[in-house]
């Protein structure tokens, strides 16, 4: 955790009230606790932008007075602390390199699995607003076009409901397709309006032959989970970056858990495994790692 020497100026009030230091810290706990996200103290200024809108919605006159209302209604006021505090930054094909991975690597053998009639997982997990299953899901159409006869499933997870609601719909502007071949839009996507904060635009929306691939669910990492597996590929790319070093093992180990010898874990960019074999895996590309 990285920590400044110069000391912190008094944030700006908001609504008529600051965040105190000692309301950061039951927060941060709270965050903790109930996300598994590990927030530094540079982050204060994000948490008092991030909680504020919510100190305005339920009427409340400090941050203090937040936390108190959320350990007393936390199955109420849960989810929009959790959408509240998560950070949703995705793309198509972001990190290109795993999708070239899973189709040059992975994919052959899993189709030769789907078409004697076997079962194929997969997983997002920490999908955000869908377009990383998406981009899976493409990945599988451009190996196996008939995936809709077989035994094969994209399971999609988040924290955040508000953004699965975003990617049950599939709807995305323009400008985010600049990566997606232009075939594979024409053949999976359709033209369509997209519904953002500051007006409708022109996009395109997933077809059915992405949708019917993908199932989006619910899931905090942090919390049991009620897959049994197994997942032949597991992403989870840029989502440990928020967890502290006990977190980010024991999701390993869940990864584990629900992987078979030969199944495939990818990571972000800048997430590695101190020491994969300890786990059950060995790395085979960037940032790539197989179940051993």
């Amino acid at each position: 955790m990285r920590r400044t020497a110069l000391k912190q100026q008094p944030l700006e009030p908001v609504g008529g009230c600051e965040l105190q230091p000692r309301e950061f810290a039951l927060l941060r706990q709270l965050v903790l606790r109930h996300t598994g996200i590990a927030l530094a103290e540079s982050k204060r200024e994000l948490v008092k932008r991030r909680f504020a809108p919510r100190l305005r919605a339920l009427g409340l006159d400090s941050f203090g007075a937040y936390a108190e209302y959320l350990q007393r209604h936390y199955t109420s006021e849960g989810t929009h602390f959790c959408n509240a505090i998560t950070t949703n930054l995705t793309a198509f094909f972001r990190e290109n390199h795993h999708f070239d991975f899973l189709r040059a690597r992975v994919l052959p053998p899993l189709v030769h699995k789907a078409r004697a009639r076997g079962r194929v997982r997969l997983w997002s997990a920490g999908c955000s607003t869908g377009q990383e299953a998406y981009c899976m899901a493409l990945t599988v159409l451009e190996a196996l076009p008939d995936a809709h006869r077989y035994d094969v499933r994209i399971l999609a997870t988040d924290l955040d409901e508000a953004c699965l609601a975003s990617a049950r719909a599939g709807a995305y502007p323009l400008a985010e397709f600049a990566k997606v071949p232009p075939g594979s839009l024409k053949a999976y996507f359709e033209v369509g309006q997209v519904r953002l904060k500051h007006g409708v635009r022109e996009g395109y929306v997933a077809g059915e032959r992405l949708k019917r691939l993908i199932s989006f669910k619910p899931l905090n990492l942090v919390e049991p989970w009620p897959m049994a597996g197994p997942f032949d590929v597991i992403f989870c790319r840029n989502v440990f970056i928020y967890f502290d070093k006990s977190t980010q093992q024991k999701l390993l180990q869940g990864f584990a858990a629900l992987q078979k010898p030969g199944g495939i874990l990818c990571l972000g960019h800048s997430e590695t495994m101190a020491n994969p074999a300890a786990i059950g895996y060995r790395l085979v590309g960037k940032t790539t790692y197989e179940r051993q």
